[in-house]
Parts: structure tokens; sequence; C-alpha cells
């Protein structure tokens, strides 16, 4: 998966995420590491922490040039 298909897969959970009046978006890259803001989750309730996991695994599979992940909520 390239980073447009990562961008894809985020556009794709969008409409879901908004209902419940939440988003996620990538917020920054480098050579390195990308940097996502998760906006409207609870702050350490088990779906935000599923979330994560999730898209450190998709960028893990997928997206190997990032070796780091970073997380901003709001």
């Amino acid at each position: 998966m390239a980073m447009s298909d990562l961008e894809a897969k985020l556009a794709s959970l969008k409409p879901v995420l908004e209902s419940a009046k939440r988003s996620i978006e990538i917020v920054s890259t480098n050579d390195q590491k990308i940097v996502f803001k998760l906006s409207g989750f609870c702050g350490g309730c088990g779906c935000v922490s599923s979330y994560k996991d999730g898209l450190a695994d998709l960028v893990a599979e997928h997206c190997s040039e990032f070796a780091e992940v970073e997380f901003i909520e709001e």
C-alpha cells in the first residue's frame, strides 16, 4: 500500500468517523515518521487504542518506510 492507498483507506472511514464526531488525519510525514491527529475520541478509552493499533499495523504492513508512528489527540 502506497501513501495514496493509506490516504484512500482513511477517506473510506471518514463517513463512519464523522457520524460519531470523530476524525483521523495525517498531520505530517518525513523519512522515518508519520503523525496522525485523532479528534473526538475519549482519552484513554478502548476505541482510541483500537484505532491507534489498527493504524500502526497498516503503516507497518504497507508503508514500512515509516519506522515510527505518532499520534496527537484532540
